[in-house]
């Protein structure tokens, strides 16, 4: 709840030097302007846990794009001010590991008999710059559950394109997340330590990311979304024991219809 008080004043502090209109801030580069985007997201993506195969996924889309309030890749946000193109509001989001359950891996010689590693709601703020030619976006996360009492922070900029009738928006981007993360995810404790897996204490890391989405209007309702990217694994991550990979990848597909 302190970090969380934290958190609301200094976006306090920042509301108070800004204009008091709110932002557009759910429609990103790209994006549908329809209020409301219900769809399926089908995909694959690497699993950099050691010992595991690469997974596919078949999950609900929904997009909820209101004036201040909007739902947005498994987020909820409220838009706090805009000041020319500057723009900002509160954030929340709810934070898994793969190894949130262990029957996910209880087959796994690597993974089995590690601790579960809970869930938790993160919560802060985002500020976006949006011109033209693209947004940046800087997003500060913090734990409100006190299950690793992490932070993470990212920055991230999208760019917006068009050909053809396709909405095309590569995007580069870093992430950083605190030692407390790091460990939450990757860490082995000595207790967890055994023949398949050293006992490993985590640094904080810096992830790097580039991808690119593809968007194109069927008709007034239906569009179709194609988007893959890669993550390259800071060495915090890359050298944990229960870690096979040094970098993330995904390709997905989607079919919304907008109203």
């Amino acid at each position: 709840m302190k970090k969380f008080t934290q958190l609301l004043a200094l976006t306090g502090g920042i509301l108070a030097l800004s204009s008091a209109t709110y932002a557009s801030d759910a429609i990103g580069p790209g994006d549908s302007d329809s209020t409301w985007v219900l769809g399926a997201i089908s995909g694959s993506g690497s699993n950099i846990y050691a010992g595991e195969d690469r997974e596919t996924f078949l999950l609900p889309r929904i997009s909820y794009n209101g004036e201040k309030f909007f739902l947005k890749n498994g987020s909820i946000n409220y838009s706090v001010f805009q000041r020319n193109k500057l723009s900002g509001g509160l954030t929340a989001r709810v934070d898994e590991s793969f190894l949130g359950d262990a029957s996910e891996y209880r087959n796994n010689e690597i993974l089995a008999g590690l601790i579960e590693r809970d869930s938790t709601v993160e919560g802060g703020f985002y500020l976006n710059h949006t011109t033209d030619l693209g947004r940046l976006n800087f997003t500060l996360l913090t734990d409100l559950g006190n299950e690793h009492d992490g932070e993470s922070a990212s920055l991230r900029y999208t760019f917006d394109l068009s050909a053809g009738g396709w909405n095309i928006n590569p995007f580069l981007g870093v992430n950083w997340l605190s030692s407390n993360k790091v460990n939450h995810r990757f860490g082995v404790s000595t207790a967890e330590a055994n023949v398949f897996r050293s006992a490993y204490d985590a640094d904080s890391a810096i992830n790097a990311s580039t991808g690119i989405r593809a968007r194109y209007d069927i008709n007034e309702h239906w569009d179709i979304n194609l988007e893959t990217g890669v993550s390259y694994l800071d060495s915090s991550i890359k050298d944990s024991s229960i870690v096979d990979d040094d970098n993330g990848y995904y390709g997905a597909i989607s079919f919304n219809y907008n109203f």
